[in-house]
């Protein structure tokens, strides 16, 4: 198979998150668009067509994962971690997928107790990252009906259910999750939030600040938005050019 020629990293990205994604034995409803949208800009129609085909053969994609030459070390962490976020979609990740990781990592020359570390803090990292995002939400959501004609307190149904869309779709277990729906009647202040992330180490408030971004662009969330994003980038101690260049504004 004419498989088009990427970048080491950038294949093995794809191979190692179609291969967790096929865990189970098949890829379930959007997954091989969550694959694919790991390198979505390096790949044309035809390349993508290529890779869909690819990602429903798991034989032929274990195959090409054995032909592939190893990535540079300094990015085996990151693909692998992008792998696993694959497996986050539904909660915590199952055995057969923390299996298939481990695979994955053996092929990549990863020590197996060093793989188990890296997955058990890419969980907890995520279940945060997932608690930052449910909390903007809930505020968005709030700022969104007081700006209504008809102002709703409590929320209305409409709202509740998009909240709980959002929920289904973040890395969260159930327990999370239910803890989470709570937000949508007691979210956090602005303040509050904005100084949560802003103790974060830098590392942890930069992928914070990308990932609201990516809310808020992806979720088309418009001006309101935008503004909230601002607003809590400003209690975050972040420029504001710097934010504006987070949502493409820059």
């Amino acid at each position: 198979m004419g498989v088009v020629a990427l970048t080491d990293e950038q294949a093995w990205t794809l191979t190692a998150s179609g291969l967790v994604a096929l865990a189970d034995g098949v890829l379930k409803g959007g997954e091989a668009g969550r694959v694919l949208g790991m390198v979505q800009e390096a790949l044309g129609p035809e390349e993508q067509d290529q890779w869909i085909d690819l990602l429903a053969d798991p034989a032929a994609l274990w195959e090409h994962a054995r032909g592939l030459p190893r990535p540079p070390a300094a990015s085996v962490e990151g693909l692998l971690r992008r792998a696993w976020s694959i497996a986050l979609v539904d909660g915590e990740g199952s055995v057969d997928e923390a299996r298939v990781l481990e695979q994955v990592g053996e092929l990549l020359g990863v020590d197996r107790d060093v793989l188990v570390v890296w997955r058990k803090t890419w969980t907890v990292q995520a279940s945060e990252l997932a608690q930052y995002i449910a909390a903007f939400a809930a505020l968005l959501l709030r700022r969104r009906a007081a700006a209504a004609p008809e102002p709703m307190q409590p929320l209305g149904e409409p709202a509740r259910a998009e909240f709980r869309a959002l929920l289904a779709r973040l890395p969260l277990s159930e327990a999370r999750r239910a803890k989470a729906l709570r937000l949508i009647d007691e979210p956090p202040t602005l303040d509050e939030l904005g100084g949560t992330l802003l103790w974060l180490e830098p590392v942890r408030r930069g992928e914070a600040l990308r990932e609201l971004a990516h809310f808020v662009i992806a979720g088309a969330h418009g001006h309101e938005g935008k503004q909230l994003f601002l607003a809590l980038a400003a209690r975050m101690a972040v420029p504001e050019d710097v934010a504006r260049a987070h949502l493409g504004d820059g």
